[in-house]
C-alpha cells in the first residue's frame, strides 16, 4: 500500500526552529530564527502523487531554461526540477552539464576556451550564449538563467521546486550561495500544507553536501539522489526524500524508504509503461521530461483505485449433492 505523507517524527524535524537565536544567525533561515521553539506535529496526510517536470519540460523545450519552465506550467506541471552550479564569479546558474558545449553555442562564441567548464566562465560571459538553438530554432536566443531568475519565474507561476546541487564538490560554498538566493525571496520558505506537494526540496547525489545544505536551511526539506543501501536508510533520517534511478528499485525498497518516514520519487521516466510500473510499486511520484504524460499516468492510476463495481459480486453458490 502506498504510504504518502509526513510521519509525526519527520514533521517535527523540518519545522522546528531553535528558540533564543537572533535573526540572521548562521545556519538558520532568518524567517525561522526569531520564532520560539516549535514542534508542530501533523498527522499522516496523503500527499498527491507528483509527476516532477525534469529540467523544466525538457521533452518540449530546451532544458533548464525559463522557456522550459513556462512550457511545464502550460502542460499542467505543479513541480519542476532544475540543476544549479556556480560560475567563475560565484553566481548560481542553472545548468545540468558541468561543461557548456552540449546545450549552448559556447564553442562558437568562445572558440579558444576549451574545456568549457561552467566554473571557468563569468555570468557576464555565459549571458552571451544561446541556450535554445541546439534544441530548436524556435528557441533561438534563449539565455542561460540564473537561479534567482528561475526562482522568480517559478514563483510567478506558483510552481514547486525540486532543486539539484550539481556536483557540489566542484563548487565550494554552493550550499551557502543557494541559501542566500533563497533568503532574498521569503516566499520560498512558505510551506505547503501536508496534503499538497512540497514547496521546495533541495537534493544532490553528494549526500555530504545535502547535509551541509540542511544545516544551513534547517526548515527546508532535503533529498538524497541515488540508492541508499537498505541497511543505511535509517542513518539518513534527517532527509525528507530518497530519489533513485527507477531501474534500481522494487516495491520492497519503496516500502523500506517510506517506513523510515521518507518519500521516494525515482528518475527519469519517460515511457508510460514504466510510469505505471513504478506507481504500482507505491512511489510518491516520479521525475519525467514529459509532465503531461506523467499526469495522465497518475490520473489513470488513481481512477483505477477508486472505481468500484456497479453491483457487488454475487456470493458463491453452495454445492449440493
Amino acid at each position: 500500500m502506498r504510504r504518502i505523507g509526513i510521519v509525526v517524527g519527520a514533521a517535527s524535524l523540518f519545522i522546528t526552529a531553535s528558540a533564543g537565536v537572533s535573526a540572521g544567525a548562521p545556519g538558520l533561515d532568518p524567517r525561522e530564527s526569531t520564532a520560539e521553539s516549535l514542534a508542530v506535529q501533523h498527522p499522516v496526510f496523503d500527499r498527491p502523487l507528483v509527476a516532477v517536470s525534469h529540467r523544466g519540460a525538457s521533452g518540449h523545450a530546451p532544458e533548464n531554461t525559463l522557456a522550459a519552465i513556462d512550457v511545464a506550467r502550460e502542460l499542467g506541471a505543479v513541480t519542476v526540477e532544475v540543476d544549479v552550479q556556480l560560475t567563475a564569479d560565484g553566481e548560481p546558474v542553472i545548468m545540468h552539464d558541468t561543461t557548456l558545449e552540449r546545450t549552448t553555442d559556447v564553442e562558437t562564441v568562445f572558440p579558444d576556451r576549451a574545456p568549457y567548464r561552467v566554473s571557468d566562465f563569468t555570468m557576464a560571459e555565459i549571458r552571451r550564449l544561446d541556450a535554445g538553438s541546439w534544441y530548436d530554432s524556435a528557441f533561438a536566443g534563449e539565455p542561460v538563467p540564473t537561479l534567482g531568475e528561475v526562482l522568480d519565474r517559478m514563483e510567478e507561476h506558483d510552481l514547486n521546486l525540486l532543486l539539484e546541487l550539481k556536483e557540489p564538490a566542484r563548487y565550494p560554498g554552493i550550499e551557502r550561495a543557494v541559501a542566500e538566493e533563497l533568503f532574498e525571496r521569503e516566499g520560498w520558505f512558505r510551506r505547503n500544507p501536508p496534503w499538497e506537494p512540497r514547496r521546495l526540496v533541495i537534493q544532490s547525489f553528494d549526500w555530504e553536501s545535502v547535509r551541509e545544505s540542511q544545516d544551513i536551511l534547517r526548515s527546508v526539506p532535503h533529498g538524497l539522489l541515488g540508492v541508499v543501501p537498505e541497511d543505511r536508510i535509517d542513518d539518513y533520517g534527517w532527509a525528507a526524500m530518497i530519489n533513485p534511478n527507477h531501474r534500481h528499485i522494487d516495491a520492497d525498497y519503496v516500502g523500506r524508504v517510506q517506513e523510515a518516514g521518507m518519500e521516494i520519487m525515482p528518475y527519469t521516466i519517460n515511457d508510460r509503461a514504466t510510469m505505471d510500473a513504478v506507481l504500482e510499486m507505491g512511489v510518491d511520484g516520479f521525475i519525467t521530461d514529459y509532465p503531461e504524460v506523467g499526469r495522465e499516468a497518475i490520473d489513470d492510476f488513481g481512477a483505477d483505485r477508486t472505481e468500484a463495481p456497479s453491483t457487488p459480486p454475487a456470493p458463491p453458490v453452495a454445492a449440493h449433492d
